[in-house]
């Protein structure tokens, strides 16, 4: 198989994928999760049931497909909050409350996402996982070079307290029967309190 081949190959999966994940949102939103069946996703996206199985073990999976499009969209934004002079930090906050949005705009969708989240998360068996894992490092540990985090305590310590920080907020805003508060915003303040408690001792 040829080189092109094989990219038009990869990019026809690609296309079946979101088609599918398209319509598995769009049945879900209009009758829910529980009522949504495999067949009724495989008619509306036009695919052979076989073929739905060959990208997800279940119908929840389809909200993995979300995680690839925030990741490839924090990584991107990533790269440029980093090339600016000056503090990161705020910039960070904002994107990853930002990304955090879908909660609040899609609360009858949002537990079978932190479900699926919760699944895989630090199981080291999930590529998305430990991509996620990683991006985090890196953030932090260019957090830690910039003045912004203590240099004094492993970078990987550090990641875990804001990421515990980041999904437990989010965790405590699905679980709750009513919104406990306006989520971005809960974000971006334990973040920024965080982040400060977390500076160099004597500033920088």
């Amino acid at each position: 198989m040829t080189e092109v081949e094989l990219s038009r190959r990869e990019r026809k999966k690609e296309e079946t994928k979101e088609r599918i994940c398209k319509a598995a949102f769009a049945l879900f939103k209009r009758q829910g999760v529980e009522a949504t069946t495999v067949d009724e996703i495989c008619e509306k996206a036009d695919v052979a049931k076989g073929t739905f199985f060959n990208y997800f073990p279940h119908k929840e999976a389809v909200f993995g497909y979300l995680g690839e499009e925030w990741f490839a969209q924090a990584q991107a934004e990533s790269v440029e909050i980093l090339k600016r002079p000056g503090k990161v930090g705020p910039h960070l906050i904002a994107l990853f409350s930002e990304l955090a949005s879908f909660h609040e705009q899609e609360p009858a969708l949002a537990k079978y996402v932190v479900s699926e989240w919760m699944e895989n998360d630090h199981t080291g068996l999930d590529e998305m996982c430990r991509r996620w894992d990683e991006l985090a490092l890196q953030l932090i540990k260019k957090l830690q070079t910039n003045g912004e985090l203590r240099p004094d305590e492993p970078t990987e310590r550090l990641t875990r307290i804001l990421q515990d920080i980041h999904q437990g907020t989010i965790l405590e805003y699905v679980a709750s029967p009513e919104p406990p508060f306006p989520l971005k915003d809960e974000l971006r303040r334990r973040l920024t309190l965080a982040i400060e408690g977390l500076a160099p001792r004597g500033g920088k």
